[in-house]
């Protein structure tokens, strides 16, 4: 398949892409200036962003997760009490 010749590292950090993105923001504040770094303002301002995943916001806006992830699990030291929707 096209795209996916890359060998990335799997999500290490404390944060993944199945965090819920009102979860996280909830965790760590100052994720918000990274989520709007990498997917612009818009992205998380539509309604029902903040209800969605890291996964699915950057689906969404065609965006690579694992950079994404890697650089909140640089900024954010803790993890959301709750990974996933349920």
């Amino acid at each position: 398949m096209a795209g996916h010749g890359h060998n990335h590292h799997e999500e290490e950090g404390v944060i993944t892409g199945k965090v819920v993105v009102s979860d996280l923001l909830q965790a760590c504040p100052q994720a918000e200036a990274v989520l709007i770094k990498h997917l612009g303002k818009k992205a998380i301002i539509v309604p029902g962003a903040k209800t969605e995943t890291i996964e699915f916001l950057c689906a969404m806006n065609d965006y690579h997760e694992y950079i994404l992830v890697a650089e909140l699990n640089e900024v954010c030291k803790q993890a959301p009490s709750k990974v996933g929707h349920f």
